[in-house]
C-alpha cells in the first residue's frame, strides 16, 4: 500500500506513522525547506526527537507544490498510490491541486483522507487549528477541572486530540481500503481535531 502524505506538525503525521507501522509505503510530501515542526528544539539542523519518532518509517518527498513541476510529480504519483493522507483547511488541497477531485479524476480507486480543524461546514471551516483550539472549543479543558485565574487549562500530558485524530485517520484509512477490496472503488473520508475531541467525552 503506497500513501503520500501531506501533513504536518502531529495529527496528520502520527497517522502516517501508523500506517507505515502496518507495512504501509508512506511518501511524507515536505516543502522544499522542510516542514516546520523539524525546527522547534532542534538538536541538529532540520531535526528534532518529536519530528523523527512522528514520521518514522517514511520516505521524505521535498516538493514546491505552488509550481506545475510540483504539482506534475504528484499527480504522476497519485496515479499509482493507494491512500492520500492530508491535513490542511479545506480551501489549501484544490489551491495546490491535490484535492479529492483532481486526484481521483486520475486514480479511481484513491482513498483520501482529509483531516481539518472544524470540517467542511459551518462558520468556523476554513479557520486553521491545533489540538489546544480543539481543547478549549470542546470542552476538554474544562473536564479536569484546571483553573487558573477563572480559565480552564489545557490538558498537558499529550496532545490528545492529535492522537485521537490520527487513531481516526488511520481506521478510517484501513476501512476504506478494505470497502476497496470489495468493490473495486476509492472514496473521500473527511475527518476534523472538533470530531475527535468531541467523540473523546461520551462520558
Amino acid at each position: 500500500i503506497t500513501v503520500l502524505e501531506f501533513s504536518q506538525i502531529i495529527a496528520g503525521p502520527f497517522a502516517g506513522m501508523l500506517l507505515a507501522d502496518m507495512g504501509a509505503d508512506v511518501i511524507k510530501v515536505e516543502p522544499t525547506w522542510g516542514e516546520p515542526w523539524r525546527y522547534v528544539e532542534e538538536f541538529a539542523p532540520g531535526e528534532n526527537r518529536s519530528f523523527i519518532s512522528l514520521n518514522r518509517g517514511k520516505r521524505s518527498l521535498p516538493l514546491d507544490l505552488t509550481t506545475p513541476e510540483g504539482r506534475s510529480i504528484i499527480h504522476r504519483l497519485a496515479k499509482t498510490a493507494d491512500v492520500v493522507v492530508i491535513n490542511a483547511r479545506p480551501d489549501v488541497p484544490r489551491a495546490l491541486g491535490i484535492d479529492y477531485e483532481t486526484l481521483s479524476a486520475q486514480n479511481p480507486r484513491l482513498v483520501y483522507c482529509e483531516n481539518t480543524a472544524f470540517g467542511r461546514n459551518g462558520p468556523q471551516r476554513n479557520r486553521p487549528g491545533y489540538d489546544i483550539i480543539a481543547q478549549a472549543v470542546t470542552g476538554i479543558m474544562a473536564s479536569e477541572g484546571k483553573i487558573e485565574n477563572g480559565v480552564p487549562q489545557q490538558v498537558q500530558s499529550t496532545p490528545l486530540v492529535d492522537f485521537v485524530a490520527a487513531f481516526t485517520i488511520a481506521l478510517s484509512v484501513c476501512g476504506a481500503l478494505y470497502h476497496r477490496e470489495r468493490t473495486g472503488t476509492g472514496q473521500k473520508i473527511e475527518t476534523s481535531l472538533v470530531a475527535a475531541a468531541l467523540a473523546l467525552q461520551t462520558s
